[in-house]
């Protein structure tokens, strides 16, 4: 370090950290409509209900969803549905110029704009979290009376009910346990309303439309029976929701959507020293791939997406995030627990968007802790304490048995921990993260048995590598041994020390860690011989090394040999994949501290794909024109996994100090970033030059002792804090 302030000159009491605004709009933007859901329509969300719009100039079509509309029950699989679809037919010419569809990433704000037989029209979007309503705002701008338009309401199911009048449309109905409910209403200023027979509402020659949309079901995650109030109840509830919206003017309803939405997303901004090449989005795609603008788009992308799906019920985002228009979605757009519902939330943490984590916390305590639930019946049918599950799970706890996978309790606690690692919630470490961690130790202290020495797991797999089970595969020990450790250092911090803890101590101590070196110098995937563990298999899954990424035991026993080992199954995978495992190759390349070979998995991820089938091809990965990561088909793990992976290459703090650009590409030689967080409770801006830092602010929550670190540095630097300090270094 060149200089570091004297710290008694640089620490300043906060009262909380800062909220920092964008250097430049983050906006995905496009000068045709979309045509195709999956690829081209762009998505809104308030963390429960969303909805893809597709701008179209004639018709504009909004298709909506809510993350509880699923089919099924406790007993019996169902699947995530489609909830329903808006029509707007517009009457005016068809033949428009200047025509821009776009998403503001900044403000959380869709857009449609175009002028038509002389007339100026510009549409908004929004999904308001404070007001429990999605809101379609109409306006031509200069002109008045100019809007008329058509509405249709329509049901993604039949046998359900619709109900219309002069000013709103309302659609209902029942599943195998569920039922749903969604309303529209039409605020028009000037002009006249309308509707007719077949259930559609007329506009006629207004000034300005408002549209608004409230929907949900009566599901409830805290009822054993998953059923929170009558079919009535719910009528009422979504009534008063859409009339309380009603209530308000359509500044009033925006100025709270950006109020609670601009605070949370400004907490981190990333700069790359990139302008805004003035081109449409797809175009960014295909022509401005290798630049950093779209790296710091796609960070963003992601923790929009993760406000816009994880906020609000106790019920995490699924497969698709809550986007889906199929009722028969690939994989039921479920909860799967073998890597893709754990990279959803990768970057919850590290990107400053902690209470999106929620979410999915809380559902795993209430799962996991349910008396008589399916997940702790799942262990008690193996003869076991404690509680384990399988990999295809429903909202209500149900899974198809297609496959066990049984350490996804230990892989889910990983969430638990590193939550209270980020922010030193010891009263969420005691109440909800200790109780849950505790249990799933038990189910593997009950099933764990003693081979040569060592502790093994019987009967496991490495997912999804079909045909092969044996004791001792790596990817549950490594899970197994996270568990146990993560569970004695919870016990420590909670000064528990009862014949529990003893017992899981002594069996750690003994625990087969998962990882060892193969004949051709990599991580083995197997413990025992195995023909698939060989450097041609190319498989997505890179499940023997989550121990590197998202684990820390890799790299906190700081052994070469392992490290190069992982490297060597790292390049026997391969480049390629489907959208998420090259999102998961990006965190695993940073850890092993090689950012040019991160970022180069980066641009991987953003290979351009039109694929919508389910495709296990490693050639078809990629994302669609708005950005959505193709699996194929969509899966929104992969957006997230990047986002997480692009943190990851900025700032780590695994292994008990925070380590500064620790694998910065050679593309990302000067920026800056301001809101990372970094465990132990910190806040994290830094500017850099030259692929060195410059200057550093640490804003710390608790008042730990902070060990700061950036390659090629001498000696850590620690520095002493207190809660609400602020501290800054010149380097």
């Amino acid at each position: 370090m060149k200089k570091v302030f004297p710290l008694a000159f640089v620490c300043v009491c906060l009262i909380s950290c800062p909220s920092h605004g964008e250097n430049f709009p983050m906006k995905l933007w496009y000068n045709t409509p979309a045509e195709n859901w999956m690829r081209q329509a762009l998505p809104i969300g308030n963390g429960n209900l969303g909805a893809m719009f597709f701008g179209g100039i004639e018709q504009e079509h909004i298709q909506f969803n809510e993350k509880t509309v699923w089919t099924g029950s406790s007993a019996l699989r169902g699947s995530y549905q489609n909830f329903g679809d808006l029509y707007i037919d517009m009457s005016h010419d068809s033949s428009v110029t200047g025509y821009r569809r776009e998403l503001s990433i900044s403000n959380a704000l869709g857009s449609v704009s175009y002028k038509a037989d002389g007339v100026s029209y510009l549409r908004e979007y929004f999904a308001s979290f404070p007001d429990k309503v999605i809101v379609m705002r109409f306006t031509t701008p200069g002109s008045r009376g100019k809007l008329s338009m058509t509405l249709d309401l329509t049901d993604a199911h039949t046998g359900g009910k619709k109900t219309s009048a002069e000013n709103a449309i309302g659609i209902s109905g029942t599943f195998d346990l569920l039922s749903y409910d969604a309303r529209l209403r039409v605020v028009h200023e000037g002009g006249s309303l309308s509707s007719d027979a077949a259930d559609k509402v007329f506009v006629e020659n207004a000034d300005a439309v408002t549209v608004l949309l409230a929907g949900g079901t009566n599901f409830n995650i805290h009822n054993d029976t998953y059923i929170g109030e009558t079919a009535d109840a719910l009528a009422l509830r979504m009534q008063s929701a859409i009339n309380a919206a009603a209530e308000k003017s359509y500044d009033e309803l925006k100025k709270n959507h950006l109020e609670d939405y601009r605070p949370r997303y400004n907490r981190v901004t990333l700069d790359l020293k990139e302008p805004a090449p003035d081109v449409p989005t797809d175009t960014l795609i295909r022509s401005h791939v290798g630049g950093n603008y779209i790296d710091m788009l796609y960070f963003q992308y992601g923790r929009y997406l993760m406000l816009a799906s994880s906020r609000g019920m106790d019920l995490p985002n699924n497969l698709q995030g809550l986007w889906n228009n199929d009722n028969a979605p690939p994989w039921q757009s479920d909860i799967h627990s073998d890597i893709n519902i754990q990279m959803n939330y990768w970057p919850a943490e590290v990107t400053n968007l902690s209470e999106c984590h929620l979410p999915f916390l809380n559902y795993i305590a209430t799962e996991a802790l349910r008396d008589g639930g399916n997940w702790r019946s799942s262990a008690s049918s193996l003869g076991n304490r404690g509680w384990t599950l399988g990999i295809e799970t429903n909202i209500f706890a149900h899974d198809t048995k297609w496959e066990t996978n049984r350490p996804a309790n230990a892989w889910y606690c990983m969430h638990l921990w590193q939550h209270y690692a980020y922010t030193n919630d010891e009263t969420f470490l005691r109440q909800t993260a200790y109780p849950v961690m505790k249990s799933a130790c038990e189910f593997w202290l009950d099933r764990i048995r003693l081979n040569n020495g060592t502790w093994e797991a019987p009967d496991e797999w490495s997912p999804e590598q079909q045909g092969l089970r044996q004791s001792g595969v790596p990817y549950a020990q490594q899970l197994i041994w996270d568990l146990f450790d993560k569970t004695i250092k919870a016990a420590e911090v909670l000064n528990i020390n009862d014949s529990f803890i003893t017992d899981l101590k002594t069996k750690f101590t003994g625990l087969d860690n998962g990882l060892a070196v193969g004949f051709w110098g990599q991580i083995k995937e197997w413990k025992y011989a195995n023909s698939m563990d060989t450097a041609g298999n190319d498989h997505r899954h890179l499940s023997h090394l989550v121990a590197l990424y998202p684990g820390d035991g890799l790299t906190a026993l700081n052994d070469e040999r392992l490290k190069t080992a992982a490297k060597v199954s790292l390049n026997g995978r391969g480049d390629t994949g489907t959208g998420w495992s090259r999102a998961w190759k990006i965190a695993l390349w940073a850890r092993l501290l090689d950012g040019d070979h991160a970022r180069a998995l980066l641009k991987a991820a953003m290979n351009l794909t039109t694929v919508t089938d389910v495709s296990m091809s490693n050639n078809d990965g990629g994302l669609y024109e708005n950005m959505l990561d193709a699996h194929p088909p969509f899966q929104i793990d992969g957006n997230f996994g990047a986002a997480a992976g692009i943190a990851e290459m900025l700032i780590q703090s695994h292994l008990g100090y925070i380590n500064l650009l620790p694998a910065l590409p050679s593309a990302w030689s000067s920026g800056s970033f301001r809101g990372l967080r970094a465990q132990g409770n910190f806040t994290i801006d830094l500017t850099w030059q030259n692929s060195q830092p410059v200057r550093c602010t640490i804003y710390s929550g608790s008042g730990n002792d902070c060990i700061i670190h950036y390659p090629g540095m001498t000696e850590p630097k620690v520095i002493e804090t207190v809660p609400g300090g602020q501290y800054t270094l010149t380097f």
